[in-house]
C-alpha cells in the first residue's frame, strides 16, 4: 500500500445512483458529463463530514494538513459506488472512497472534510492546496504520476456482466468469442473486446459481436433486454450494476485480470505522501478497507493491492 507505479490504462466513470446503474466512461483528457436526471454542475462548493467520534486515533496526524485538525479531501461525488450523494443530489457523501477517507481521518484522530469539485477540478484543487489529497476513483496513470504522488488503494480491471443463467459460461476472455457484447462507445472496455477479435480468430473461434452505446446505461439495458448476451464494464462499476439489478445481471468472475489500480493522490514529494501510504497500509492490515468494500457491495479482495 505504498506509493506505486503507473497503470496501463486510464479511465474513470462518472455516475449518479439509478436503478440500472447509470455510469459513464470518463477520459483523463476530456471528462464526460454525468448523465441522467440527476446530472449536476459541481464547482467550488464544499461539504464537511466528520468520522465517527467513537474510539481513539490509531496514529498521530501528520504535520502539514491544509487545515489543522482536519483532513481535507477533494472529491467528485458522481461515481457510485465509490463516491456519490446518498440522496442523489446533495448532502451526505456515501461510497467506498468517502468511507475510506473518513476511516483515514479517524485513524489520525482528525475530522474529514470533503471539498467538492468537478472531476476535472480534482487535480487543480490538490495542486492549489484546496485539499490534502484526492479520494476520487483515479487510475494511477503515468500522466498523473508525473505531476502527483499516489498510494494504491484498489485494484481495477474489466468485468463481464450477464444474466445469472449464463454468467457461468464466461470463465475466460475467449469464452466471449462468438457472443454479443455491449460496451460504451470509445471506451477502454470496447477496445478490449475489439482486440479480442484477433485472439478468437487465432483460437479458431468466431469473433465476439461488439455493439457500442454512447451511454453506459444503454449497455445495461442491452444486457437486460437481451440485445446483448453480455456487457463489459470496470469491476467496481460492474459490482454496482449487479447490485442494482439483482436477479437480472450478475458478474462473471475472473474473465479478465485486474490490471489497473486506483490511488489516493497527494502533491508531488509532499510529506503527506508517505504518511497516507503508511496509514492506508495499516487500514488494510487491520481489515478496515476490506470491511468498507464489503459494506459498499464490492469484492473485498480488490483492496489487496501491492
Amino acid at each position: 500500500m505504498i506509493n506505486a507505479t503507473s497503470a496501463p490504462s486510464d479511465s474513470r466513470f462518472h455516475a449518479t445512483p439509478t436503478v440500472i446503474g447509470d455510469l459513464h466512461m470518463l477520459k483523463f483528457t476530456k471528462p464526460a458529463l454525468a448523465a441522467a436526471a440527476l446530472a449536476l454542475l459541481l464547482s467550488g462548493c464544499s461539504a464537511a463530514a466528520s468520522p465517527s467520534s467513537t474510539g481513539q486515533a490509531s496514529a498521530t496526524a501528520p504535520k502539514g494538513l491544509t487545515t489543522s485538525g482536519k483532513l481535507t479531501l477533494c472529491i467528485d461525488p458522481e461515481y457510485a459506488p465509490l463516491e456519490y450523494y446518498a440522496n442523489g443530489s446533495s448532502g451526505d457523501i456515501a461510497g467506498f472512497d468517502a468511507d475510506a477517507a473518513r476511516a483515514l481521518a479517524k485513524h489520525w484522530g482528525v475530522d474529514a472534510k470533503f471539498e467538492v469539485t468537478t472531476f476535472d477540478g480534482l487535480m487543480p484543487g490538490l495542486q492549489t492546496r484546496r485539499c490534502d489529497a484526492i479520494f476520487g476513483g483515479l487510475y494511477m496513470s503515468k500522466a498523473r504520476l508525473d505531476v502527483a504522488d499516489a498510494s494504491a488503494v484498489m485494484n481495477a480491471g474489466p468485468a463481464i456482466l450477464a444474466a445469472p443463467s449464463s454468467a457461468g459460461n464466461y470463465k475466460t476472455s475467449l469464452d466471449l468469442c462468438g457472443h454479443s457484447v455491449a460496451a460504451q462507445s470509445a471506451s477502454a472496455n470496447a477496445a478490449r473486446v475489439t482486440a479480442l477479435k484477433d485472439e478468437c480468430k487465432k483460437a479458431g473461434k468466431d469473433e465476439p459481436k461488439l455493439t457500442e452505446y454512447p451511454k453506459t446505461a444503454e449497455t445495461v439495458l442491452a444486457g437486460l433486454n437481451g440485445k446483448s448476451e453480455a456487457l463489459i464494464e470496470t469491476n467496481v462499476a460492474a459490482a454496482y450494476m449487479a447490485s442494482q439489478n439483482e436477479g437480472k445481471l450478475t458478474v462473471a468472475p475472473g474473465v479478465f485480470p485486474a490490471d489497473t489500480t486506483f490511488g489516493v493522490f497527494t502533491r508531488k514529494n509532499d510529506p503527506l505522501s508517505p504518511a497516507i501510504a503508511q496509514a492506508l497500509k495499516e487500514l488494510h492490515q487491520d481489515g478496515t478497507l476490506a470491511k468498507i468494500a464489503k459494506d459498499n457491495k464490492l469484492d473485498p479482495t480488490i483492496v489487496d493491492v501491492p
